[in-house]
């Protein structure tokens, strides 16, 4: 897949992720929606592989780390952003994970002594300047409640988790998993 194509799938499964949580609130708990999001999802990735002869056998050590990326990058971050969600917009939400780009340049600084040049930080300013004036209204019209700083709590617990977990795949990455 050429880059234009993968940063526009990119693009509209991150930026759709949090309306569809929007949508799953309230119906079920945030842990059974997440276990029927992940369900479908490993059901989908296990025929893939299927279909194109990819081997699944991995040692314990492996799996071991697949465990700790699914639980921080695919369960806690999850858990923590649909209860935070319960009690922010959607908006909000989206722009306190944006915080994420900065978790991930420091944690990478710290877990893997690699710094960011100049290039990454400002696009990481660019971005979360982007998401911050798409969504000024939102901003403009926040309320301070207990519920809002609750929930924008919660998010950012979840982004910093979602870090977390990206340096535990980082770290499969750099190990050729």
């Amino acid at each position: 897949m050429n880059n234009v194509l993968l940063y526009v799938v990119t693009v509209l499964v991150w930026g759709s992720t949090w309306i569809a949580i929007e949508f799953q609130l309230g119906v079920v708990a945030p842990e059974v929606s997440i276990f029927y999001r992940y369900l479908a999802a490993a059901a989908v990735l296990f025929l893939w592989c299927a279909w194109r002869g990819m081997s699944l056998r991995y040692g314990a050590r492996e799996h071991a780390r697949f465990a700790g990326l699914g639980l921080l990058l695919f369960c806690l971050n999850y858990i923590l952003t649909y209860y935070a969600q319960a009690q922010i917009t959607s908006a909000l939400t989206a722009i306190v994970f944006s915080t994420m780009l900065w978790m991930n340049i420091l944690n990478t600084r710290v877990f893997f002594r690699v710094r960011s040049d100049r290039k990454v930080v400002a696009g990481a300013v660019t971005g979360i300047i982007g998401i911050v004036v798409l969504f000024y209204p939102e901003i403009e019209s926040l309320n301070l409640s207990d519920a809002t700083l609750k929930g924008a709590a919660l998010c950012m617990g979840g982004a910093f988790v979602a870090s977390l977990g990206n340096m535990v795949s980082q770290g499969a990455q750099n190990r050729g998993l």
